[in-house]
């Protein structure tokens, strides 16, 4: 799932602070939606970090995201949101289009599809990843949107949680 993130917001941008975190510890969430929320919103909150061209405040927030994946998960996807991180903010410095591009996922709702003691499935409703474009003084040039959970191609199924000494973390798994 974060790959596709990653690659996702490399298609939009190229083609058209927070508290620091130890890295061993996981965010997690108290049931399957609340992970899935706290994740969208630090995701946004990253993207948004006017820090971010600084290599001190990505590393700060790959860990911070990369703590909502399973801890067997966490050393992968902290690369990964590193990587994603990093491939923002140098867009971000040269964009297509404009000064600057904005990225911001959006949704209606979280509902678990399917669970069990262990693994869920959660429903993002309407979610939505837009990217805006702006000129020097904040005019927006252009905006695109796309459906985020079918661009990172898990549309039908939905986010797949897990539950791991009584919290629940995002996984690859499922």
């Amino acid at each position: 799932m974060a790959m596709v993130l990653w690659l996702v917001l490399g298609f939009f941008l190229g083609g058209c602070g927070a508290v620091a975190l130890d890295e061993n510890v996981g965010l997690g969430g108290v049931t399957p939606e609340a992970v899935v929320e706290s994740f969208l919103e630090d995701i946004n909150a990253a993207l948004a970090d006017p820090a971010l061209n600084e290599a001190a405040t990505r590393q700060m927030w790959a860990n911070r995201l990369a703590s909502y994946f399973a801890p067997s998960e966490r050393a992968d996807q902290r690369q990964v949101m590193r990587e994603m991180l990093d491939g923002f903010a140098s867009a971000n410095t040269r964009p297509t289009r404009g000064s600057r591009a904005e990225v911001t996922i959006s949704y209606d709702r979280t509902r678990v599809l399917r669970a069990d003691d262990r693994t869920a499935l959660v429903k993002i409703a309407n979610a939505v990843i837009t990217v805006r474009w702006r000129d020097n003084e904040g005019n927006l040039l252009l905006e695109r949107n796309g459906a985020l959970l079918r661009l990172i191609g898990r549309e039908e199924s939905g986010l797949p949680v897990i539950r791991v000494d009584g919290r629940w973390y995002l996984t690859e798994a499922g």
